[in-house]
């Protein structure tokens, strides 16, 4: 064949036909470039990484469309109950422990202006006593000076009012000295101020004589604690007894402060106290501005509706308050769940098998339904059945 295809062509031999006619130089050269085509292919796949070559791996069947989001897979939505909920009126109340307490403005201390020993006690806790009643005595030296201290003043402010009189006459006789008329009106006006500080301290220190003094009750009050026994050293300024207005006694009821939202300043309250065989009835008058820390719980006050109710501080109760009445989305208490002890949430749905969580603030549940105060607003679909199944599936992201 060497040389046959050229020998043809320039002999003009009859052959075969043919599209191109090719030198044996050309041929080899069309055959080297076939080879080293092949070549580079088979390094090309040998450098090409395995992965590369393997099919790519399905997208998660649950992943946040965005920050919060989760995206349930197809086979979990049937598990699911959403909702679209509406504010509705529900009559309601707020329960809470209560007891009976004197108000801060009916209690008062009774104590002493001097130091001195508890001679005698009149009155025990628990006494009701009238305005002026002797309710303690005592021995005090400091009583006694006190005493001759004023006796003394006394006198010195009638002897400065003599010679004061005394340099008027003088004066009027013309033998009198301005000077000394002046050193008397000195000396009248400084004997009366000692007498006036003296009585002063006299008042204070009450009824007695030389040593004694009487501590009465300064209002109608209830004895709520004695400080003291007979015979006991005191000192000055120290508290003696505790009294209380008894006609002052209002229930203190400890509400949740998630609770707070739906007691309303006059709100109607029913009060079951363990020495009354039926319910009285009250009103709030008003709540405290803090908050017990460690219980999360806030004082509302309550008045009984009628006064002469007889009310003794210590009694332990049981509100019932009528809750304020808007319109409040209501849920199942399954809904709600409550994340790290903290943080109250529910699964709203913002998409076609996506849901979100949203912190909410709600009342007190009642019969299985819970009321949203914060945090949701009509015409918004919510998770009301398999909250706990999102939950899970969101904790899987994080």
């Amino acid at each position: 064949m060497k040389g046959s295809i050229g020998n043809m062509v320039r002999t003009g031999r009859k052959t075969h036909p043919v599209l191109l006619l090719l030198s044996n130089r050309k041929f080899m050269r069309i055959a080297l470039l076939f080879a080293l085509s092949g070549l580079l292919t088979v390094i090309g796949c040998e450098n090409h990484s395995p992965q590369d070559s393997l099919p790519a791996a399905p997208k998660s069947a649950v992943e946040p469309a965005d920050k919060g989001v989760v995206t349930l897979r197809p086979e979990s939505l049937p598990y699911i109950t959403v909702r679209k909920v509406e504010p509705e009126v529900v009559a309601s109340t707020v329960t809470a422990p209560a007891r009976v307490d004197f108000r801060a403005q009916a209690v008062s201390t009774v104590g002493t202006v001097v130091a001195g020993r508890v001679n005698k006690v009149f009155v025990q806790v628990g006494d009701r006593i009238k305005a002026g009643a002797p309710i303690a005595t005592l021995v005090s030296n400091d009583a006694a000076q006190m005493r001759a201290d004023h006796t003394r003043a006394e006198a010195e402010l009638a002897r400065a009012q003599d010679q004061l009189n005394r340099q008027l006459e003088m004066q009027r006789a013309g033998v009198g000295l301005d000077i000394e008329r002046a050193e008397a009106e000195t000396r009248l006006k400084q004997a009366r101020a000692e007498f006036e500080r003296s009585r002063d301290f006299l008042h204070l220190l009450g009824e007695g004589s030389a040593g004694d003094v009487i501590v009465r009750a300064p209002i109608d009050s209830t004895v709520l604690k004695a400080h003291v026994t007979t015979g006991a050293a005191v000192e000055q300024g120290a508290p003696l007894f505790d009294l209380g207005e008894p006609s002052a006694a209002w229930i203190v009821a400890d509400v949740f402060e998630k609770d707070l939202l739906l007691v309303e300043k006059g709100a109607k309250a029913v009060i079951e106290l363990a020495s009354f065989p039926d319910p009285i009835r009250g009103h709030v008058v008003g709540e405290s501005a803090a908050i017990q820390t460690e219980l999360r719980r806030a004082s509302v006050f309550i008045v009984a509706d009628d006064p002469k109710i007889p009310l003794r501080p210590g009694m332990y109760a049981r509100v019932a308050i009528e809750a304020s009445s808007p319109s409040r989305i209501m849920l199942p208490t399954s809904a709600v769940l409550i994340k790290d002890g903290r943080e109250t949430v529910v699964y709203v749905e913002v998409g076609p098998g996506r849901f979100k969580a949203r912190p909410v603030q709600v009342g007190q549940a009642r019969e299985g339904l819970t009321p949203v105060l914060k945090g949701l607003s009509g015409g918004e679909r919510v998770v009301v059945g398999g909250a706990l199944l999102i939950d899970g599936e969101a904790a899987m992201l994080l």
